[in-house]
């Protein structure tokens, strides 16, 4: 009789780990992937924020080519993975939409020349 209850003390001990080792493993999974999803996001602010400096900074339109969605500056690479890019003149301000990755980051920059 005493074997049979540490036996269903066994079992159910089992049963408690596997599915608390199941719940945590699906959170473990699901803060990495968050945190992949933050990393790209943060990464690519910061090329298009330094790009978008690089451009205030020379504020020469005219030496900024697109093709193969890519942006070059002078026949350099600047920013590659383009996938809408458009240049419009306003007075003194250069207004650029821009995005990236499939539209999966767009912004307008408005820079003053």
């Amino acid at each position: 009789m005493q074997r049979s209850i540490v036996l269903l003390e066994v079992i159910i001990s089992l049963l408690l780990f596997s599915i608390i080792a199941i719940v945590s493993s699906k959170m473990i999974y699901s803060l990495i992937k968050k945190n992949n999803t933050d990393t790209f996001i943060t990464e690519n602010n910061l090329i298009l924020e330094s790009t978008r400096l690089f451009l205030m900074k020379n504020n020469d339109f005219t030496k900024v080519t697109f093709s193969d969605n890519k942006i070059y500056f002078n026949g350099y690479l600047l920013l590659e993975n383009i996938s809408k890019y458009k240049v419009s003149k306003l007075n003194e301000i250069t207004i650029v939409n821009i995005c990236v990755y499939q539209n999966a980051m767009c912004q307008v920059w408005k820079i003053k020349r």
